[in-house]
């Protein structure tokens, strides 16, 4: 069966800045692309579709990453759009966190591939259309990152389709997307502005300049090298199908790993990026520094318009202390946690100390790491009750269906419409993980050059995280060493919890749990949290039933068979564009043709 894709055609709107849409009227086809300033507008809209609800601030998360095995949706839900995530996937028929996900994405090639066409008309001087087709490549570039992560095999198109034969268009081969993703971000890389140049030619819009082209490379390699270290363990059938990669001048992982590597500790070196003093500031909100960071690569900014901000509404609790939000009612608060099993392991490995109550001395209550309460809400202040709630286990105190909230998006002006916290896609932090990542995966074992660049990487951040309290430093992270792990795959595996213990609630959730393949995604996943949630307190049978209604009269939360995982490494295609109706529409068709 031959998969197409249809892609709405749709017309670009003007933007007044970088992510603020002020849409145009009456203006002709050759009009709105005759000056620099219509260039820069088109340029902001292709920012702004990085801006729908359906994906990263909206529900991407709401109902994509609840498949990561790390977020959970607030209270019962028994539809298939929910329970799905059980399964790790998203299947054909789920309409609002597959088709409006997969139509988004491609909403959003389709404007960079709109202005990228018609660039060569544009009687603007060629210098300035470069820089703009550079940026138009940029995005379209990341979108296609994302959405060959999540679907594999996909459409490419880099055109904006002008007949009815255009707009079906088979699917490609998923190493071809990445090919095409790595020429254009080569491309960004030579002809994006620099930051200088990007400031005077926006000033104050914090638009992403040609480094973010080399940093969002060093994840695509840093991918790449993840898929190729377990081949017959990933989504495709090597039966069938054995990747090549030679497009993108890669022959096994090591070589992705190298490539990964070595951009990344270029972004970190030479890059005009440096890490938050504090790591608390990054989440803040509350001075006007707090938006212009220079730890910030890619981001989605906001406005107090309502429903802006899905991750305030869709995160924090109701009524928060340190909001707006006073006596407003909003049923969607909340609808958005980390699992427990993610707080658990978090607290682990950020040497948290075990619970001290009969119920939980098994489990853990608290770290002193100052990235937890940058990140989690586990005892706030009603601030219409005027009550302490205890949204989280501690010590001794247990409750059958309580989770932490998300603190991230937590901004004073935030009133349970709107809010004005941004979204970072990608941040300096995250490189260095990918640095430390590569370099793990890499290693022979301890002591060799690349172990030490590992935790050399990870130390960084680690540091940083002690130092983000009022004075002195706080007691951990501690910093690694050598002797703390016994060879690279442990390393790895550290490496990936670190990710979490740093990036939680930031959009990595789904694509890090998933890259690795179905062994890791068992070993570090699925068994690992169905022996938490089964065998550690007695109310967990209430706590799952409540989450993920009838699991357990099958045993388990999360499969554990690898061919079952494999079928979840991937989102099936909406129904939509399968053009199924049957039973097998269900199935991930993994093994791509």
């Amino acid at each position: 069966m031959r998969k197409y894709i249809a892609i709405i055609l749709l017309v670009l709107s003007s933007c007044k800045g970088f992510l603020e849409e002020t849409p145009t009227t009456s203006l002709s086809e050759d009009s709105v692309y005759d000056s620099p300033q219509a260039l820069e507008a088109n340029i902001n809209g292709c920012y702004l579709s990085l801006n729908n609800i359906s994906l990263w601030k909206g529900t991407m998360y709401e109902y994509f990453q609840t498949g990561s095995g790390l977020i959970i949706w607030g209270g019962n839900r028994t539809t298939d759009e929910w329970l799905d995530g059980m399964y790790f996937t998203k299947y054909s028929t789920d309409l609002i966190g597959n088709k409006n996900l997969w139509n988004a994405l491609w909403l959003g090639i389709n404007r960079c591939n709109r202005l990228i066409d018609q660039l060569p008309e544009s009687p603007v001087e060629d210098d300035f259309k470069r820089e703009i087709e550079a940026e138009a490549r940029f995005l379209r570039a990341f979108l296609y990152f994302t959405a060959v992560r999540i679907y594999g095999d996909i459409p490419i198109l880099t055109s904006s389709p002008k007949t009815a034969e255009e707009l079906h268009n088979v699917r490609k081969p998923f190493q071809d997307a990445y090919a095409l993703v790595l020429q254009d971000l080569a491309f960004a890389e030579a002809n994006m502005r620099s930051p200088e140049r990007s400031e005077e030619v926006a000033p104050g819009k914090n638009r992403p300049n040609k480094w973010a082209a080399t940093a969002v490379k060093s994840s695509v390699y840093l991918t790449i090298g993840s898929l190729l270290s377990a081949p017959e363990d990933n989504f495709w059938d090597t039966s069938k199908r054995v990747p090549d990669f030679s497009a993108c001048n890669i022959s096994s992982a090591a070589d992705a790993f190298a490539l990964a590597y070595d951009a990344a500790t270029s972004v970190i070196i030479d890059g005009p990026y440096s890490l938050a003093e504090d790591y608390r500031t990054l989440f803040r909100w509350t001075e006007p520094g707090d938006w212009f960071l220079p730890e910030s690569i890619l981001k989605i900014t906001s406005s107090n318009k309502a429903g802006q901000n899905y991750c305030s509404i869709h995160m924090l609790p109701p009524y928060p202390e340190g909001t707006a939000n006073f006596a407003t009612a909003n049923s969607n608060a909340g609808r958005v946690r980390p699992s427990r099993f993610a707080v658990e392991n978090f607290l682990k490995y950020s040497g948290g100390r075990l619970g001290t109550g009969s119920h939980n001395k098994v489990l853990y209550a608290s770290t002193a790491d100052p990235r937890y309460r940058a990140t989690f809400i586990d005892t706030y202040l009603n601030q219409n009750t005027g009550k302490q709630v205890n949204a989280y286990p501690n010590d001794d105190r247990i409750t059958a269906s309580s989770d932490a909230f998300i603190r991230k998006y937590l901004d004073p002006t935030y009133d349970v419409t709107s809010g004005k916290a941004d979204f970072y896609l990608m941040r300096l932090a995250e490189v260095y993980l990918i640095a430390a990542e590569s370099a793990a995966s890499l290693s022979a074992g301890p002591g060799d050059s690349w172990w030490e660049a590992a935790i050399s990487n990870v130390n960084v951040l680690r540091d940083r995280a002690r130092r983000s309290v009022l004075a002195g430093e706080a007691s951990a992270p501690v910093d690694w060493k050598s002797s703390d792990f016994a060879d690279s795959k442990a390393l790895v595996n550290a490496i990936m919890w670190e990710r979490v213990i740093e990036l939680t609630g930031e959009g990595h959730e789904w694509f890090d749990t998933h890259r690795r393949g179905a062994t890791w995604l068992r070993d570090n996943i699925a068994a690992p949290a169905n022996a938490f949630y089964l065998g550690h307190l007695p109310d967990f049978n209430t706590y799952l039933n409540y989450h993920y209604p009838g699991s357990i009269s099958k045993g388990a939360v999360f499969p554990t068979d690898i061919q079952d995982l494999r079928k979840g490494l991937l989102s099936a295609y909406p129904e939509s564009e399968l053009r199924l109706n049957t039973a097998e529409s269900r199935q991930n068709d993994f093994f791509w043709q």
